[in-house]
């Protein structure tokens, strides 16, 4: 009898904690908000040391206070040479926990990227790489938001991505080994909150 009682008592509490912890629920209750977010701005890959553009878009989910974010984000940069599609997970947090009308926040991720590269220049040596690459690597960056409405704010954010793939060429004239370092954004961002 005992065990039918704890069975029944694990089962009750087990159906109130999937009830409570349940995102569709909060989502319709207000706890939650959906957010999307397009970021728009410059990035600049280490190998190649040029600045061109560099954009991103992502949809997350926010507290109805706002002071966390966790997203799924897609971050694309192309400096002519060098073109990098990068998709990742992350979360954004304000420094305050406090964030009401303006705040900082800092933010830490887990990327994969996909690297097409036409050409490297090295030491002032331009190489025709013609290769594909891709890794994973850890993304961490700071941002200003401010809060025009309960909907709509927008952000500055800076970010860096640990890239550090490395690609080798071997030509029969040249054999080289390029690090593509880390990709720096700086970006623009516009978001909204469902």
């Amino acid at each position: 009898m005992k065990g039918v009682i704890f069975l029944l008592a694990l089962l009750a509490s087990s159906a109130a904690m999937a009830q409570w912890n349940n995102p569709i629920d909060g989502y319709c209750n207000g706890e939650y908000r959906v957010v999307g977010t397009l970021g728009l701005g410059v990035g600049e890959l280490q190998i190649n040391d040029e600045q061109d553009f560099a954009g991103y878009a992502s949809i997350g989910v926010t507290p109805a206070a706002g002071i966390w974010q966790v997203e799924l984000r897609y971050t694309g940069f192309d400096d002519g040479s060098v073109s990098v599609d990068q998709w990742g997970i992350g979360a954004k947090v304000d420094f305050t926990v406090t964030c009401d009308v303006q705040c900082l926040y800092w933010m830490v991720g887990w990327n994969y990227g996909e690297f097409e590269l036409d050409t490297i220049e090295k030491h002032d040596v331009i190489y025709d790489v013609f290769d594909d690459g891709n890794d994973n690597y850890w993304n961490a960056g700071v941002g200003y938001r401010y809060k025009w409405t309960e909907d709509f704010d927008t952000s500055i954010e800076y970010n860096y991505n640990d890239i550090d793939t490395k690609i080798r060429l071997n030509d029969g004239v040249s054999d080289v080994r390029f690090d593509l370092g880390h990709l720096r954004t700086l970006t623009v961002n516009f978001a909204y909150r469902f």
